[in-house]
């Protein structure tokens, strides 16, 4: 349960309470209503100190009241809002502790009789009058949580910063969840928001501003389901035209319960929209796709049926063809496209297949580019070895494996999927594996370029293979209890790059090259420390002479400490070197990472810093740089839910670079801020 009392009882109840030595052992009186209308009472001891009473709380049936609470004397009042009906009701006298959370203290159940209303009052209807009936029949829950941060900044000192900002700024965010259920209805609401006086670093130039926001409504019939959704959301395809189209803008579904069909609406914006200015990021005309999708099980509505699924679209936006970025006006597209679903064996084995057409003008109806009309095809087998995995050594074995095809057009393009590689015929194969603690997986592709056979394109042709594994093992005891619970893993990846066709007088260079890596590592987890080292290897081969051929190793190790309930540290570094085979010229660089979070004075003070150190040398020589940042925090009013929390910080960087061979590069930057910091939960719920 969340309170809202804490800071308002208090500064409420001051003038009328003496301090005393706080009591541990007390306890409280309750006088329960005569009427559904009239006050509860809490009489409270005499002496109880003021301490002791601003760390109370008071609960009606699962409801906060704190902060509807009078005074009389030195008992709790509280004057329902509504009258009370004639059921039981429970009643808590609560303890918050420092963490936000509550303990109960007492507890009492009471009745009360129904009486009758004379003043019209809405406080005086009872649950039998029609309107309190009606709420409660369709209200089902409600909620609202919000965190805010709102910081007031003042540079007190600064040397060589390279950027103007104003001495003195206000920034701050807040993430903002509300929602509520009434009868078949959910609606659920997010948002978040920003605050930057100094508006030359403001992310929409406006000293307060929506951020992103979402807010979605879904009815579930007992026949029809639907919905919508306003603001950024995902339509939640996943085709060959649509897919991972994260953006602002609207949609609408709706469908039958057992989703046999499921139809889609939506319209979006094709550039992504932070602020207020345009809410539905539907405002320009030249960036904005609409489309709608239809998919239906005509068979069954089990889990293995057939389901297939209709898309459309078209739109104008900024697109990635070929010499788009230097067009001033806006592409235009659109398509449409099936998609075919089909499980065996309660979901063992599943099949997919798409087939998407799509046309594409990289420079808009108006310009000098042709439309481009392409097609995109993509098929996929996945099978589960085993319907129930043999069990060996006490663990479950279980494999999956997958076969893929997909084929994309040169110009094959779509607004809505950005995403998307184009000019490809790719064949892939994988296989994963999990056992007990071990997993592994393994991915081959084998792909070439030129779909359209462009008679002045060269073909080449990518065969690559991926290899991972992880395991962890049993926390180790008795004479292995030093080794924690200890993990390893590895992961590797092969390329090779081949020129298949070369065009008749082409005069571009050849294709003929191997990458190569592997990455081998492990660590272990204690109570109160954790270690893990890793070492990565990676080569490339240009064997046409085009790229010098290199070799890159890269070991890194990463230590972490609890050394107590109010110190941590940790620290790690990575030291790399980079070798050019043909010049003979090698790289080196270090860096070193250490942090420490302090509290000084339990639930007062907190000291964040971390040091950052990067070294260059060799052939690649550059400045060395030292980075520092660092915050001392005092919180003099620890925030807690519906009350605010009150700190004060001093928070500094120092930026050091040496220039090696050069020493006009030395320079030393820093800054220092003192910030009052006003931390704001808040949380209501029905």
């Amino acid at each position: 349960m969340r309170y809202w009392g804490g800071l308002l009882t208090t500064a409420m109840f001051l003038p009328f309470l003496c301090v005393q030595p706080s009591m541990a052992d007390w306890s409280a009186n309750f006088t329960p209503p005569d009427a559904p209308d009239g006050t509860l009472v809490i009489d409270l001891p005499d002496d109880l100190d003021v301490v002791t009473l601003t760390q109370l709380g008071v609960e009606l049936d699962g409801i906060d009241i704190t902060s509807l609470l009078s005074l009389d004397g030195v008992d709790f009042i509280y004057k329902p809002l509504q009258a009370l009906d004639g059921n039981e009701h429970t009643l808590k006298l609560v303890t918050l502790n420092p963490d936000g959370s509550s303990e109960v203290r007492q507890q009492w159940n009471f009745n009360v009789g129904h009486a009758e209303s004379s003043d019209g009052n809405i406080s005086d209807l009872t649950e039998n009058s029609p309107e309190i009936e009606m709420a409660e029949r369709l209200l089902r829950s409600a909620y609202f949580r919000a965190d805010t941060l709102t910081e007031f900044s003042r540079r007190v000192v600064q040397q060589n910063i390279g950027h103007e900002t104003n001495r003195s700024t206000l920034s701050g965010s807040g993430d903002i969840n509300t929602g509520f259920a009434a009868g078949k209805w959910t609606v659920d609401g997010h948002a978040n928001y920003l605050v930057q006086s100094d508006v030359d670093f403001a992310q929409t130039e406006r000293t307060i501003d929506l951020g992103e926001y979402d807010i979605n409504a879904d009815y579930q019939g007992d026949s029809v389901v639907g919905g919508m959704s306003l603001g950024h959301h995902d339509t939640g395809l996943e085709t060959l035209l649509v897919s991972d189209f994260y953006r602002r803008g609207v949609s609408a579904r709706l469908g039958t319960s057992n989703r046999r069909i499921e139809a889609q609406g939506f319209a979006f914006g094709t550039e992504s929209v932070s602020g207020a200015a345009d809410p539905t990021g539907l405002n320009n005309t030249e960036n904005r796709l609409k489309g709608v999708s239809l998919a239906v099980k005509p068979f069954s509505t089990d889990v293995d049926a057939l389901k297939l699924t209709g898309t459309y679209y078209d739109g104008r936006g900024e697109g990635s063809g070929i010499g788009l970025s230097d067009l001033d006006s806006s592409a235009s597209g659109s398509g449409w496209g099936v998609g075919l679903e089909k499980s065996f064996g309660q979901n063992r084995t599943r099949l997919k297949a798409q087939y998407a057409h799509a046309l594409f003008d990289q420079d808009g109806d108006n310009g000098d580019a042709p439309k481009d009309g392409s097609d995109a095809i993509s098929f996929l087998i996945e099978h589960g070895l085993f319907e129930e995995g043999p069990v060996i050594g006490n663990d479950v074995l279980d494999i999956d494996v997958g076969f893929g095809y997909d084929r994309v057009d040169t110009f094959f393009e779509s607004l809505a999927n950005p995403g998307l590689v184009s000019d490809r015929d790719a064949y892939s194969a994988y296989s994963n594996l999990y056992w007990g603690a071990l997993s592994a997986n393994i991915y081959a592709l084998h792909e070439t370029n030129n779909v359209d056979d462009l008679a002045n394109v060269p073909t080449d042709r990518l065969k690559s293979i991926d290899l991972g594994l992880n395991y962890t093992f049993d926390q180790q005891t008795g004479l292995m209890e030093w080794l924690g619970t200890p993990y390893i893993f590895m992961n590797s990846y092969l390329a090779s790059l081949g020129r298949v066709k070369t065009p008749t007088g082409y005069d571009g260079g050849d294709t003929d090259n191997l990458s190569s890596s592997i990455t081998l590592g492990g660590g272990s987890n204690y109570d109160d420390w954790y270690w893990s080292a890793s070492h990565s290897y990676s080569r490339f081969d240009d064997y046409t002479n085009v790229s010098s051929d290199t070799v890159n190793n890269l070991t890194g190790f990463n230590v972490g400490w609890i050394v107590s309930d109010r110190l941590d540290v940790n620290g790690g570094t990575q030291f790399g070197v980079f070798e050019d085979l043909d010049t003979n010229k090698n790289s080196f660089t270090t860096n070193l990472y250490l942090g420490a979070t302090a509290e000084l004075v339990p639930d007062k003070v907190d000291l964040n810093i971390d040091y950052n150190l990067n070294l260059a040398n060799g052939s690649g020589d550059s400045s060395d740089s030292h980075i520092v940042n660092s915050e001392v925090e005092w919180t003099f009013l620890q925030p807690r839910t519906n009350r605010p929390g009150l700190a004060l910080a001093l928070r500094g960087s120092m930026e050091e670079f040496n220039g090696n061979t050069d020493s006009a590069q030395n320079e030393t930057e820093y800054q220092a801020y003192m910030v009052l910091r006003v931390k704001a939960p808040f949380s209501l719920s029905y």
